[in-house]
């Protein structure tokens, strides 16, 4: 290895895996908060110094914007998986939503809910990020609607995109109870209640 080699390898290897840390991030602050996270937690999370931490993600508010990206890419990726499993528009419907409400219950209700409350008033690039996660989610919402309404088993006569907006307003207001007094069973009970209301 000649001195120029030696000298770009110093450093370079990370002793860590980048997603493991984001995910340890992701959870403290999903638990927390942003203001109820300090660096300590962080730190104790990770298993990484101070140091570390911002070497390789920036200060807390970097981290904070990278631990919410990577809740969006990750949980997005999961819940999407699950509307493709049957050969029925609206039975994937059903288990896009189980899956979300599942996600809501097990964790802290839903870091990006609960972002929107906190940081999003205030902060224009945790609002910008919840709002191209928001256009996603509705997108993605519509798609199936449309299907479900091409096959007749969503029969009610509104746009899709409409449809959506009712299903991304009461995934909302049940993300924002499961951390309180919902269970799983009374948000799963709502959102039948809702398709059922379109067949």
């Amino acid at each position: 290895m000649n001195l120029s080699e030696q000298h770009r390898s110093v450093g370079r290897p990370r002793e860590f895996e980048e997603d493991r840390v984001l995910e340890a991030v992701m959870n403290t602050f999903w638990r927390k908060g942003y203001e109820g996270t300090s660096l300590k937690d962080l730190c104790s999370a990770t298993g990484l110094h101070k140091g570390s931490l911002y070497q390789a993600f920036g200060d807390k508010h970097q981290l904070f914007l990278r631990s919410l990206k990577y809740y969006m890419e990750q949980s997005f990726k999961e819940v999407a998986a699950s509307a493709y499993l049957h050969d029925s528009p609206i039975a994937n419907l059903r288990s896009l939503l189980n899956e979300i409400t599942a996600k809501c219950v097990e964790g802290e209700g839903c870091m990006i809910l609960n972002s929107m409350v906190e940081m999003a008033p205030h902060d224009q690039e945790v609002k910008q990020m919840i709002d191209q996660s928001y256009v996603m989610q509705q997108r993605f919402l519509t798609d199936l609607i449309d299907r479900a309404q091409r096959v007749g088993e969503i029969t009610i006569k509104k746009e899709p995109d409409r449809l959506a907006a009712v299903l991304m307003v009461t995934l909302a207001g049940l993300a924002a109870t499961v951390k309180g007094f919902s269970n799983t069973d009374h948000v799963r009970h709502v959102l039948d209640d809702v398709l059922s209301s379109w067949a």
